[in-house]
């Protein structure tokens, strides 16, 4: 990769994907070829007003077009391959980062990410195509076209004497004024990003809470706010557009001045036979040459102030704080059986933060079925989330089916443990897809448990069966109740012999609530399982009861003796 010395930071290895190359070679052969060729047109001037003008007799005429018209043809041929190679490069590569990326989002240490509002998550990722200018090739075009100017100002001093004065003079106040301009962009689009990420925050949490929005009426008042972080938004929107639109400007008005001052000091130059007419156009002719890649420089530094940002941006989504698998000692399949084992869990969010769990300790066999409750807020969802392998514990280790839950791969975790939450989770697309996790698991094994949920039945009444489509959102034309089933028919699918079932009853029905029993209850004993649930029936699955406060997990057993004993007992291993 070369760098175009606009800063140490240019080429950077989490840019550069594995297994996607540039063509170098083909691109600098290819730019080398196209800057020779376009000398002919010059020269041919040349040749023509100084040499066969002044002696047509001569048959040159003839051949020196034909040739000039094979160059023209050649180049233009060579122009268009070059940006056909670019354009694939730049999709190859943004294919693979963007890939790249969303990997890192999906193996992201969900503890560690950061306090981030989804709409900078949203800025970041669409940064990625900001990338890709300066990684398929244009960037080294424009550098390897950059280094022939030189040869064109030397012919322009071999030509024209001291004429080339004018285009030198010009060049260098054309570099410093882009200079000048490109750091005024920057500071623009800064500024755009920050009004931008503030308005997406807004919007994106304002969607999220539209029902409580509408049900204490503060649409007025969300309108508002909306409307100003959009103006702030648009007005440096606008900053950043009469910057671009002065910048390329600049380069039009400096293009002019060109060849405004080249014809009028030539024209004295030939006036006072210090300069031919022949090559009064050749000079002009090569100016203007020497300008284009002066101009696509000027493109790519204010595409550059961009691209650092984006840089920047993506930097810090490769840099998201990945989940750290550790390496298993026995390499076959381990075989579920629902047996956990969790000692001295605690658990903080930051260093910073009080420590939610303290040395926790819970054992269970094959086919055990424990309750723990406690009061709202004291954390039993994020202790089910830590038991799931969503967050890793900060202190201890858990154990399932005799190896450490950091060693299995996400798919193999979720044939071990089968997770279902309060909230049904729906992505976007068919129930099919939903039910068997995008063709991840057998169609079979899901409709399998669809049954035992009468959740075929339910389908079989929609125009398009499990074919129909689910945005995942509240305009989807089906129930909640048949919602939280299709997530649970996702959870159970792949027959995993440990449950954790946290108070996934509360959206169902009547009909899904005594299916969801149903369940459970056939279950008992051939399936562990952790429940959280306030409903009477469910609770009475359980075989142990445990209460979470404090941080600690203390186990419910009833008093043998009266008297001032606790009924409580902290677990001890």
């Amino acid at each position: 990769m070369i760098s175009i010395g606009l800063g140490q930071n240019f080429q950077k290895d989490f840019l550069k994907p594995d297994g996607f190359e540039q063509s170098t070679y083909s691109l600098l052969l290819c730019t080398l070829a196209i800057n020779i060729l376009s000398l002919a047109l010059p020269v041919m001037t040349l040749q023509v007003y100084d040499r066969i003008l002044p002696n047509p007799g001569t048959g040159t005429l003839p051949v020196l077009i034909a040739g000039v018209c094979l160059a023209v043809i050649l180049e233009a041929m060579l122009r268009l391959s070059r940006a056909y190679v670019i354009g694939r490069s730049g999709a190859a590569y943004e294919h693979r980062i963007a890939c790249n990326a969303m990997n890192k989002v999906l193996n992201a240490d969900l503890m560690k990410m950061g306090s981030y509002g989804i709409g900078e998550h949203l800025h970041r990722m669409s940064s990625v195509g900001k990338l890709k200018d300066f990684y398929n090739g244009f960037a080294l075009t424009v550098i390897a076209e950059l280094a022939f100017v030189p040869l064109f100002f030397g012919l322009i001093v071999y030509i024209g004497g001291w004429l080339a004065v004018i285009p030198a003079l010009i060049l260098t106040a054309f570099i410093l004024t882009s200079l000048l301009k490109g750091y005024s962009l920057r500071c623009a689009l800064k500024a755009r990003e920050k009004a931008d990420d503030e308005r997406f925050n807004f919007l994106i949490e304002a969607l999220e809470g539209v029902h409580t929005l509408k049900a204490f009426a503060l649409e007025k008042l969300f309108e508002r706010r909306y409307e100003a972080l959009k103006e702030n938004s648009t007005f440096e929107n606008y900053n950043v557009t009469q910057e671009t639109a002065s910048t390329f400007n600049m380069g039009a008005i400096f293009s002019h001045i060109m060849v405004a001052a080249v014809i009028t000091t030539g024209a004295w130059f030939v006036l006072q036979h210090m300069l031919t007419t022949g090559g009064l156009i050749a000079v002009l002719l090569l100016s203007g040459r020497m300008m284009q890649p002066i101009q696509k420089a000027l493109a790519l530094w204010a595409r550059y102030q961009d691209f650092s940002l984006a840089q920047d941006n993506v930097k810090e989504l490769f840099d998201t704080p990945q989940i750290k698998a550790q390496t298993r000692l026995n390499s076959q399949d381990i075989l579920s059986a629902g047996e956990l084992d969790a000692h001295d869990i605690s658990f903080q969010y930051s260093d910073d933060d009080t420590p939610i769990f303290k040395n926790i300790n819970l054992q269970l066999a094959q086919g055990d079925a424990v309750l723990i409750s406690g009061e709202h807020g004291v954390g039993k969802t994020t202790l089910m989330d830590i038991m799931a392998g969503i967050y890793a514990p900060t202190g201890g280790h858990i154990i399932i089916d005799g190896e450490n839950i950091n060693t299995y791969t996400p798919e193999e975790l979720v044939r071990h443990i089968g997770y279902v939450r309060s909230e049904s989770l729906i992505f976007r697309g068919t129930i099919r897809d939903n039910i068997t996790c995008f063709g991840q698991i057998k169609e079979s094994q899901a409709k399998e448990v669809a049954a035992l949920l009468n959740v075929d039945k339910d389908v079989a009444k929609l125009p398009g069966g499990f074919d129909t489509f689910l945005s995942g959102n509240s305009s989807d034309n089906i129930t909640p109740g048949l919602k939280q089933r299709i997530a649970i028919i996702r959870a159970l699918a792949t027959k995993p012999r440990l449950i954790l079932f946290d108070n996934a009853d509360r959206a169902l029905d009547k009909d899904g609530y005594a299916m969801i029993y149903s369940l459970l209850a056939r279950l008992k004993g051939k399936a562990s399982m952790i429940l959280i649930s306030d409903d009477r029936n469910i609770r009475s699955l359980a075989d142990r009861h445990y209460i979470l406060e404090s941080g600690k997990l203390l186990e419910n057993t009833k008093p043998k003796h009266k008297g001032n004993i606790s009924p409580y007992k902290e677990l001890r291993l």
